[in-house]
């Protein structure tokens, strides 16, 4: 079996990053500490071919600790392309590959990897980049994407999936919460005020909303409400809509 090793890229040219600017990714699945880097996982591009991120080595430093899988694993693209893969393991699961041993550009598996250590809820561990969780014993953390600002207001960055049939919390993962909405991306604005508003149990003047690093993404910023608040209360309207989605379903049956 091949022991778990750390291995280390960083380029020369690479600004030295800070504290504030070094994050640490887990396995989205089992927990454990994947990777440590200045880059911001969420910003980075995305291949055509399976939405991997795109990890330039020589660009930003990087700190890997997975398993090589220490032989190529061959994949069919659509049009019969076959692509050669060099994982890196956690457990038995890949997390990330290179098209090349020693290559430049590392990609990381879409999903696999998230700021949000699920553990770090517990008793005596600190919670990555997340707000404080001051909720129920058991509750779940806050994530990342929902933090207070210098000015002690709640941001929460929101990825808008237009033109759903209803408006609702969908998913809420590390890196946003992502809400549908009826209307375009662009018309979403309005919409996404009003929904917080009613599940967040807030007046429009308690709420901002700017533009993210994207069309879809957006940053609603919220007064008097701390971030566990509005996590669980995000969190108890996501669990309602499923469950009268389910209910919806089964009485279709």
């Amino acid at each position: 079996m091949p022991k778990r090793a750390t291995q280390a890229f960083s380029s020369e040219d690479a600004q030295v990053a800070d504290d504030a600017k070094i994050g640490v990714y887990y396995c989205r699945y089992t927990g454990e500490h994947v990777l440590i880097t200045d880059a911001e996982l969420a910003r980075l591009p995305k291949r055509k071919t399976d939405s991997a991120r795109v990890l330039d080595t020589e660009k930003y430093t990087v700190r890997l600790k997975a398993v090589a899988d220490g032989k190529a694993t061959m994949i069919r693209r659509e049009g019969g392309k076959v692509e050669r893969q060099y994982r890196y393991m956690c457990g038995e699961l890949p997390v990330c590959y290179k098209s090349e041993e020693g290559g430049r550009y590392l990609y990381i598996i879409d999903g696999a990897l998230t700021a949000f250590n699920h553990a770090g809820g517990g008793k005596g561990k600190k919670q990555t980049g997340g707000a404080s969780a001051d909720g129920e014993p058991g509750a779940p953390p806050v994530p990342p994407c929902i933090q207070q600002t210098s000015r002690g207001i709640t941001q929460v960055a929101v990825e808008v999936e237009d033109r759903a049939r209803q408006t609702a919390v969908v998913k809420i993962s590390a890196d946003e919460v992502t809400v549908g909405v009826t209307v375009g991306a662009h018309q979403a604005g309005n919409e996404l005020v009003d929904f917080f508003g009613k599940i967040l149990r807030l007046r429009v003047s308690q709420m901002s909303l700017t533009r993210g690093w994207s069309t879809k993404s957006k940053l609603v910023m919220i007064r008097d409400l701390t971030p566990r608040e509005v996590f669980d209360r995000l969190r108890e309207s996501m669990e309602e809509n499923k469950a009268r989605a389910e209910r919806i379903g089964g009485a279709g049956r």
